[in-house]
């Protein structure tokens, strides 16, 4: 490689507490929306069945649709934003030169998604940061305003593809031929749902490791409609984080204290009811449903999601700059500092929990047993964290990571 970039990584020391401590706090909510997807067929989403169905099931399930779904990913993407304009504030000799290295990290970071997908687990989001980051790059000159109005529009992409693919769907019902169409093809989607899901449970459990890679690309594929219905939401985050990076919001909390006052109280006052809502949807109907719940769930995620999590970011702020609950919310930090790795290590716990190279418990771990195994996995996540950062200035992961980046191993102790 003849890329020879004048950067250099983030010292320790001179990193955003607080930053780090959000990237923790997201880090527990991913894995606690994560665990009944690394422990049940992805098809399940796109299927009328459940597979649990028990009274502490469907309570466990509703919280983490009201409380968690669609809230950690909106955190993450905006830390993820939010760190994509302060990298590209790092001084070089030439204006395009951190461009071309934030380019050359994100691909970087493509090849750690692939790698998540193929050995792991399918539900990875690293291939598709990767790649929307890249499209960050065309609005890196926008204007403040614009980026307001274009993550407006991104999140209105999903809830409107939804809206029209159950206009057609209605209109298409008005005749009889147009109605036995419409029937065919839901009949045949789920009969490959319901397929998938027959394969996912006899693999996981007890295939070889070949057998496993093959089912998690068959699993990532049917995934990929997300990049319509689901990634449009990410960008929007992603710009948004962008937004208040440029606006300093977390750089000098104490004097933004007011600021996040108001979006906490609003925050929890609409975005608790608004989700609420969306958690009761979510438990009557499927994600492909495509009916006006649908369209309804669709719109909810994209306000009420972001709305709430800006409630729990503004407490969490406010918590930090008070000097409340300090030993908790550094211990978040120290899980923060180390994303990549704790989000790569809870799919390596998990996959030797349920897959059949660890104990093959595949489906049979409940919903509210998840719950219960995210905390413990998370408790022992933040001592370690701890531990490591004690004695090493990455995460396993991020060395490699910044490594590849610079193009030179960086000193780990």
């Amino acid at each position: 490689m003849t890329m020879k970039p004048t950067l250099s990584p983030t010292a320790p020391a001179q990193r955003i507490a607080i930053l780090d401590t959000l990237r923790g706090f997201a880090i527990f909510g991913i894995l606690m929306v994560n665990m009944q997807w690394m422990n049940a067929p992805v098809a399940f989403s796109f299927s009328p069945e459940v597979l649990w169905d028990t009274p502490p099931d469907r309570a466990a399930s509703f919280i983490i649709h009201a409380l968690f779904e669609s809230k950690f990913f909106v955190l993450f993407s905006m830390l993820f934003g939010y760190g994509f304009w302060l990298f590209l504030q790092k001084p070089v000799s030439e204006g395009s030169g951190v461009v071309k290295l934030y380019a050359w990290r994100l691909i970087l970071l493509i090849f750690f998604g692939a790698a998540h997908v193929l050995f792991l687990w399918p539900g990875d989001i690293l291939v598709f940061y990767g790649l929307l980051g890249l499209v960050m790059l065309l609005f890196r000159k926008k204007k403040d305003k614009s980026l307001i109005k274009w993550a407006v529009g991104f999140i209105l992409i999903p809830s409107t593809l939804t809206g029209l693919s159950v206009l057609m769907m209605y209109l298409a019902s008005f005749s009889a031929e147009g109605q036995a169409a419409v029937n065919l093809a839901m009949e045949q989607r789920d009969a490959v749902s319901q397929a998938l899901i027959n394969e996912a449970m006899q693999v996981y459990p007890s295939g070889t490791f070949w057998d496993l890679v093959a089912m998690r690309l068959k699993e990532y594929k049917l995934l990929l409609p997300a990049i319509f219905f689901f990634y449009p939401y990410v960008l929007a985050m992603f710009l948004l984080g962008q937004y208040a990076a440029r606006k300093g919001f977390l750089m000098d909390v104490a004097s933004n204290a007011n600021l996040f006052k108001k979006l906490m109280r609003w925050g929890l006052f609409l975005g608790i009811p608004l989700n609420l809502c969306y958690g009761m949807l979510s438990m009557n109907a499927s994600m492909n449903s495509m009916d006006a719940s649908t369209v309804v769930s669709t719109l909810l995620i994209g306000f009420g999601g972001p709305l709430l999590t800006l409630g729990y970011v503004s407490a969490i702020v406010l918590l930090f700059n008070g000097g409340y609950i300090k030993k908790v919310l550094s211990s978040l930090s120290a899980v923060g500092r180390m994303a990549l790795t704790n989000y790569l290590l809870q799919s390596i716990v998990v996959a030797f929990l349920f897959q059949s190279y660890g104990l093959g418990l595949y489906g049979q771990v409940t919903v509210w047993q998840g719950m219960i195994l995210t905390i413990l996995i998370f408790a022992l996540q933040v001592p370690f964290s701890i531990w490591w950062l004690s004695n090493f200035r990455f995460g396993p992961f991020e060395w490699l990571w910044r490594s590849f980046t610079y193009l030179k191993f960086q000193p780990m102790k």
